[in-house]
């Protein structure tokens, strides 16, 4: 790239095509007493020179002034939840269907190869035996799975 090139608006000033003064001329002295112009023509606020002489005239809130944020997010948020549930019932996908109506989901869950990658290796045999405790189908008693235990991990007895 060419850097001694010259600058668009130096070829327009050669040409008389631009002056420097063309519109942006300021008064001589003008910003030299600006600050003070400004100051004189802005409004007395005797709170803001000494803020500790008001007091403070504020009434105390209402109930109602208290909570209105939180009625206001609360009607929002129910508002939300009403439009997703008109467009949920007018697209008509409100009702979940039952799993064997569904041919993909059917085939899916009947090939073993899916079930082993996708199904079986997220499951945990330890997640398993405490669902299974959870819901009370397996008493807690851990001798069932003996075998599977590491001698490193103590039992409670």
């Amino acid at each position: 790239m060419d850097r001694n090139k010259p600058h668009i608006l130096e070829t327009a000033r050669k040409q008389g095509l631009a002056t420097p003064s063309a519109g942006l001329d300021v008064p001589d002295g003008y910003f030299d007493a600006f600050a003070a112009r400004l100051t004189a023509q802005l409004p007395e606020r005797p709170e803001l020179e000494h803020p500790d002489d008001i007091e403070a005239e504020t009434a105390p809130r209402t109930f109602w002034q208290n909570v209105r944020p939180y009625v206001y997010m609360a009607a929002m948020f129910a508002g939300v939840w009403l439009m997703l549930q008109l467009f949920t019932m007018l697209s008509g996908t409100g009702r979940l269907q039952p799993m064997d109506s569904n041919p993909i989901l059917a085939e899916a869950l009947d090939n073993d190869v899916f079930l082993e990658q996708f199904v079986y290796d997220d499951i945990d045999s330890w997640d398993v035996v405490d669902e299974m405790v959870e819901d009370g189908s397996l008493d807690a008693g851990f001798e069932l799975f003996a075998d599977d235990i590491p001698d490193d991990i103590v039992l409670p007895q």
